[in-house]
């Protein structure tokens, strides 16, 4: 055979051996990937088939299969159906509700949503008007759905690209979590969407909005108010997702819903195991209670529900916690979803929780414990925990910590409180008793103080507090930090500044504490010290207090220098990353955090570093402006691995 010169051969006609070339040394499965937008086989011109393969062996190619089903749809005499090979196969084909069931030999096999393969415009839309109104769409992916299935040519790929928005819908997501739960094979994926349009469809798209505030009484409210016009009886089952803090309950919105249709709506909150959609339905019933006393009624049902098993509401909370934390991690990392406001992942992040929550209910196990949540924890808790502190710089309040049952049950806790306080002296005396009477039970292992603490959806920044009067039981304490700035002193006040913030004016005796530990840091309890650095770290964060951060990062470095301790690395990590939320200016904030992060791989013990990698790994992962400036840190982790390599090869030879 003659050899074949490749200048021979035209570029365009070269391109498409290579291309054949690389495909065919892929799996059926990367190649189906590769090829499914169309882009690189209309390109190169690629022939491609479209088999499905149903069971038996058989395969049909799709377009044969289609087009039966499109002459289904619109009532028109069904062809014989041949299979790849040409064979004529034995079927029936028939359409039931909005799915194309295929009927041979003893399988019946369900193709959803077909109808929308009508050749008629007119039917399609009425077949998208009714498949619509069962799937949870943000107002564009519902618009974009009705113009795709308007289309004239409507083609196959628009037939695709109609059911792949219905796909994002978060029904489609929670009916596979409950088919796979069910084989008690659950893995991280199956509790993150396939589609990226789905957080926008369990929220709503954001278009201007910088806050919550502002997200809340625009784009949100726009979403709430269409689906209170789609359909009163079940606005509240969707809208109740996006409850998770009382400033996300529509009080005025809900308003619109007749008395009896509001109880019915609210009366279905008892049979889902979703606390915060609980914590709110009192809240919409307060707002109810002094013109009907069915809402009282219903709120001690409410109460009953949520608070006569304390081991149930701490599962269903863990639960939450678990997808809080994989949905955390997962949009922190994502490419795209990233770059939305800190406010609006968080916001996404319960409201796919809640779902999650739905599915699942209590994952305690007979103990109690929470196995889920630890293994949530082992896989995703690390990028989770560096992601909230990565966050601090716009939202310094919420912290990773609080993401367990215990510190979620005393949030649903300080929920209820809040009723009470709303409605003042007329509160219903029976509320108040079944909350007063929880109070323990509820508040299990958390600091007492800890219902005041603020929400995962309350971390923005607030105006500064101010210093209370020195005549007060806590104007008393801030003299005696005053006048002796120990370390004791100044933990004192961890409750009140994670509830209520710390007054700037008090800053020069926490300036003073650190200072202090740091000349007395080898003769501290670690735990001690640990608890004061974080608190500084905290309060640096919230108050924009730059010099305070310096101080309390320079001490965190020291003492992984003096200690070496191992375990003490990621927690040295954390703080510098919640020092450099001080700086309003982040440039400068990220360029002191990686210099940082470089002196802490310098100066960690040899048995860290390859935790310190991970950890700075999944900081470039979260972070695109900070990515580049940890190469140094990187670098100077990795030049320590040969001696940890060689010591762990010398232990195990001796």
């Amino acid at each position: 055979m003659a050899r074949i010169d490749p200048d021979d051969i035209p570029q365009e006609e070269l391109a498409r051996y290579r291309t054949r070339f690389a495909l065919r040394r892929l799996s059926t499965e990367v190649q189906s990937a590769v090829l499914s937008d169309g882009i690189i086989a209309a390109r190169m011109e690629l022939d491609l088939s479209h088999p499905v393969r149903l069971p038996e062996g058989i395969t049909i190619d799709r377009t044969v299969l289609f087009a039966a089903f499109q002459r289904a749809a619109d009532g028109e005499p069904i062809t014989e159906i041949l299979d790849a090979s040409g064979v004529k196969r034995d079927t029936k084909l028939e359409i039931e509700g909005d799915a194309a069931v295929l009927t041979y030999g003893t399988h019946r096999v369900s193709f959803p949503q077909a109808i929308l393969l009508s050749a008629s415009p007119s039917r399609r839309k009425e077949a998208a008007a009714q498949l619509a109104h069962r799937f949870t769409l943000s107002m564009q992916s519902h618009a974009q759905f009705e113009v795709i299935i308007a289309k004239t040519p409507y083609t196959h790929d628009d037939f695709f690209d109609a059911c792949n928005i219905l796909l994002s819908a978060p029904e489609p997501f929670s009916d596979a979590l409950k088919d796979t739960a069910k084989t008690g094979t659950l893995g991280i994926s199956n509790f993150l969407p396939s589609h990226d349009a789905y957080w926008e469809n369990i929220t709503a798209r954001r278009l201007a909005s910088d806050t919550l505030a502002e997200f809340v009484a625009n784009e949100l409210a726009a979403e709430r108010a269409a689906s209170i016009r789609l359909d009163p009886a079940v606005a509240v089952d969707v809208m109740s997702l996006t409850f998770g803090a009382y400033e996300l309950v529509p009080l005025d919105a809900l308003r619109a819903i007749d008395p009896d249709g509001l109880l019915q709506s609210l009366r279905r909150q008892l049979s889902i195991p979703d606390p915060h959609a609980l914590a709110a339905a009192l809240d919409i019933c307060a707002d109810r209670a002094s013109a009907d006393i069915r809402f009282v009624e219903l709120g001690d049902e409410i109460l009953d529900q949520l608070l006569a098993d304390p081991k149930r509401l701490h599962g269903e909370l863990a639960t939450y916690a678990t997808a809080y934390i994989i949905a955390g991690a997962h949009l922190a990392k994502h490419e795209k979803l990233r770059q939305e406001p800190v406010y609006w992942r968080r916001l996404a992040a319960a409201a796919h929780a809640a779902l999650v929550t739905r599915v699942l209910g209590s994952t305690a196990d007979d103990d109690g414990e929470h196995p889920l949540f630890d293994w949530a924890m082992r896989l995703s808790g690390k990028t989770f925990y560096l992601s909230v502190l990565n966050d601090a710089h716009a939202e310094p309040r919420w912290r990773p910590d609080w993401i367990t049952a215990n510190f979620l049950a005393a949030d649903i806790y300080g929920r209820l409180r809040y009723v009470l306080q709303r409605l003042g002296d007329t509160s219903p005396p029976s509320w108040r008793k079944k909350i007063d009477d929880a109070k323990d039970a509820v508040n299990q292992d958390v600091p007492p103080y800890a219902h005041a603490f603020p929400s995962f959806l309350q971390g923005g920044r607030r105006k500064p507090t101010e210093m209370p009067s020195p005549d007060e039981p806590i104007g008393e304490m801030f003299v005696e930090l005053a006048s002796k700035p120990t370390v004791d002193n100044f933990l004192m006040f961890y409750q009140f500044a994670n509830a209520f913030g710390f007054p700037p004016a008090a800053r020069n005796s926490v300036l003073t504490a650190i200072q202090t530990l740091r000349a007395e840091i080898a003769t501290t309890n670690p735990i001690l010290v640990q608890g004061a650095l974080q608190l500084g770290a905290y309060i640096a964060a919230g108050n924009r207090d730059i010099e305070l951060a310096d101080a309390v990062a320079t001490v965190t470095l020291e003492r992984l220098v003096s200690t070496l301790e191992t375990e003490r690395l990621t927690l040295t990590a954390t703080i510098l990353l919640e020092c450099a939320a001080a700086s309003e200016n982040r440039a400068d904030a990220l360029a002191t955090l990686a210099r940082r992060l470089e002196n802490m791989a310098f100066m960690a013990p040899a048995a860290t570093l390859a935790d310190g990698v991970d950890i700075l790994r999944i900081l470039q992962s979260i972070n695109e402006e900070l990515a580049p400036l940890l190469a140094r840190a990187i670098a100077t982790a990795r030049l320590g691995a040969p001696r940890v390599a060689a010591a762990q090869v010398s232990a195990e030879t001796s």
